[in-house]
């Protein structure tokens, strides 16, 4: 069969879900020595030449988010033709409105955030995404989900056959494990980024979705009996983060990083001392999953599927219990034997997440559609 897949993210700044598409991208060529895979995008992406035929289309002059339903209904629909391509994969969810025979269309919903609530995203994105969310769920010959709480989410929201929907567990980077670093290296780590002794780390988008004006809450309690310790942010700017922003600035405490590569990032998760996740909805969690790995003590939020992610493997906590949240940053500080039993139970708890386990998974589906009619 030929495979075509969306390939766009990797044109722009990678966040999780981009980080997905490269970790998948990766693999498939282990597991799969039968089907013929195409990169669509705008420009050549030139990702592993040897296996993938990297197809470059059309990028117009309107904006991103204009110019992407233009591309996605007109543009790649003559592509597909063109290659013949029989499975088209979109780890972003959004597929043609059209039906294209004999192409089958399988697409990733991680979430159905934009039903969730109306401050989670801007007013024209969640429109847009109401939009043709909707219809490439509905068109789409198979669903792939990475939470079962999101596939619940899935059914209640559109109710379609729940038999549409396959849920396949995501996995994180495996370049992000615990690294035994010296104390000294640590310290010049810390140095280096000019941070205090102890670190409270996040990750993900500065974005009202993730709460961050809560986690802003525990860093001014925190305070009050751990001076020399910094709430490192790591991510870029999203929904909301004006007001943020100048939060943040009014602390001294708390650190916002932008732009920062993947060493410094596992050296982060390395040299931290709690990892905290005080997330509003997550379809899956990416960081808290890479923290696990890194032996790093996760504290999170309980809310939609961060408890089926995280598990026994940290604390879960109402997101709005921030006095709570303090008390455990103080006791995982202060008490080593604590410290080291929810250190491991993120270890095993991430082991529950294995790549190859995903991929295999994901080439199965894409096996499965052959010779099925449209």
């Amino acid at each position: 069969m030929n495979i075509g897949i969306d390939a766009r993210l990797l044109e722009r700044k990678i966040t999780g879900i981009g980080r997905s598409l490269i970790l998948l991208l990766d693999e498939i060529p282990k597991f799969d020595k039968e089907n013929n895979y195409f990169l669509f995008s705008y420009e050549v992406i030139s990702h592993n030449e040897k296996f993938y035929k990297n197809i470059k289309t059309f990028k117009g002059f309107l904006p991103q988010k204009l110019f992407s339903p233009i591309w996605c209904n007109f543009i790649l629909p003559f592509y597909l033709k063109k290659n013949k391509i029989d499975v088209l994969f979109s780890v972003n969810q959004i597929v043609p409105l059209i039906k294209f025979k004999p192409t089958k269309y399988v697409s990733v919903v991680h979430d159905v955030i934009y039903k969730a609530d109306p401050d989670f995203l801007p007013l024209i994105y969640r429109k847009y995404l109401q939009i043709f969310a909707y219809f490439s769920i509905k068109i789409s010959d198979l669903i792939i989900t990475v939470s079962e709480y999101s596939k619940k989410d899935i059914i209640r929201n559109y109710k379609i056959d729940h038999s549409k929907i396959i849920v396949v567990l995501q996995s994180a980077n495996k370049n992000f494990v615990k690294n035994l670093l010296s104390e000294s290296q640590k310290n010049n780590i810390k140095k280096s980024l000019n941070l205090k002794k102890n670190l409270v780390l996040f990750v993900g988008m500065i974005e009202n979705r993730k709460n961050i004006l809560g986690l802003l809450k525990v860093a001014d309690e925190v305070k009050k009996n751990h001076k020399d310790l910094d709430f490192i942010l790591v991510g870029k700017l999203g929904h909301g983060s004006k007001k943020i922003v100048e939060e943040i600035k009014l602390r001294s405490n708390v650190k916002h990083l932008k732009n920062i590569d993947d060493v410094t990032l596992k050296n982060l998760y390395n040299i931290s001392d709690v990892f905290l996740f005080p997330s509003f909805y997550e379809g899956f969690g990416y960081p808290p999953l890479e923290a696990m790995q890194c032996g790093l003590p996760v504290i999170a939020s309980n809310k939609t599927s961060l408890n089926e992610i995280i598990g026994d493997g940290g604390i879960l906590v109402e997101p709005d219990d921030y006095l709570r949240m303090s008390t455990i940053i103080s006791k995982l500080l202060s008490d080593k034997i604590f410290y080291n039993e929810i250190s491991q139970k993120g270890i095993e708890q991430s082991q529950k997440f294995n790549l190859e386990k995903t991929v295999s998974e994901i080439v199965a589906i894409f096996n499965s559609l052959k010779n099925t009619k449209n």
